[in-house]
């Protein structure tokens, strides 16, 4: 999957993927029971919200949860190394997939170098993108512990 690259087409798609993951939250909340609040920024920057009940209720929630349980482990901090899991994964069957190409075409062509795969190459930049952001999510979620960390501090208590 990659980013639309016409801007008009791009509008479109947002706008018909937002209605269908608007639909597809109010199906959750209607089968489930469950509260739940989306919010978008579309890419000319408009913000846009969705909710079973309302986001301001769902937000408050969501918030009074986290200050009543402050140490429930972060979801982000497992979701960050289960990404960071998969996309090694992935990166070893595509690196195993290339050493068997290079092998056939080997075999194929003895005396010949296998010429560059240009979709592996677009699915490696594609990758180096993801761990960028796994990198970035991971130094977030590690400058937010040492923010709430030194929040939890307490001036004079004694302790150096």
């Amino acid at each position: 999957m990659k980013l639309v690259e016409s801007k008009d087409a791009r509008y479109v798609t947002f706008s018909k993927r937002k209605v269908s993951l608007f639909n597809k939250a109010t199906e959750f909340s209607c089968l489930t029971g469950a509260e739940v609040g989306i919010f978008l920024i579309s890419p000319s920057g408009r913000p846009y919200s969705h909710a079973s009940t309302t986001i301001e209720s769902i937000t408050h929630k969501f918030l009074q949860w986290k200050l009543e349980n402050p140490n429930v482990a972060n979801v982000e901090k497992s979701n960050v190394f289960k990404t960071f899991d998969d996309l090694y994964e992935e990166v070893q069957i595509m690196n195993e997939k290339e050493n068997n190409r290079k092998w056939r075409h080997k075999i194929l062509y003895p005396g010949s170098e296998a010429p560059p795969d240009k979709q592996r190459l677009e699915q490696l930049v594609a990758q180096k993108l993801r761990l960028e952001k796994i990198k970035e999510e991971a130094k977030n979620y590690v400058l937010a512990e040492k923010f709430e960390f030194d929040l939890n501090v307490v001036p004079g208590s004694g302790t150096h």
